[in-house]
């Protein structure tokens, strides 16, 4: 689907729900270039999800901007919405999200040297049962 038949097809669907904003969820491969973890566009906030691994923080972002978009799109009309302010949280929260990332990388990386080096001590453990039971059968044979 092209960008302008996304737009009018989230458009549709706005009217249809009286909606003021979308959430649009994509895959990695699926998602457009530059809206990983989330961006607003054209009013909606798009998002990439992982449905092999997925990120409930950045699920739960994702739903919570949309709602202030929504909410920021309806109070429009009733006072002015500093832009500028939505940016700078919109950019720093994608900056958190980045750390967030990385984090899990960096903890699913300590899991697995963690559960080598657990496997590796019990191999020790064995080898040095065996050295003892070795040094025993020596000791009773003399």
């Amino acid at each position: 689907m092209s960008g302008r038949e996304m737009r009018d097809e989230l458009r549709a669907a706005k009217t249809n729900r009286d909606a003021a904003a979308a959430l649009v969820i994509f895959t990695p491969q699926h998602a457009p270039a530059g809206i990983a973890p989330f961006d607003v566009r054209g009013g909606d906030v798009y998002a990439v999800i992982d449905p092999a691994d997925p990120d409930e923080s950045t699920f739960q972002a994702a739903v919570r901007l949309a709602r202030l978009v929504a909410v920021a799109t309806l109070r429009e009309s009733e006072a002015e919405v500093n832009v500028a302010e939505v940016s700078a949280a919109l950019t720093n929260i994608r900056e958190c999200l980045d750390t967030v990332r990385g984090l899990k990388v960096q903890l699913t990386s300590i899991g697995t040297t963690s559960a080598a080096v657990a496997a590796g001590l019990d191999k020790l453990r064995e080898a040095i049962l065996a050295w003892i039971s070795r040094a025993e059968r020596e000791l009773s044979a003399s």
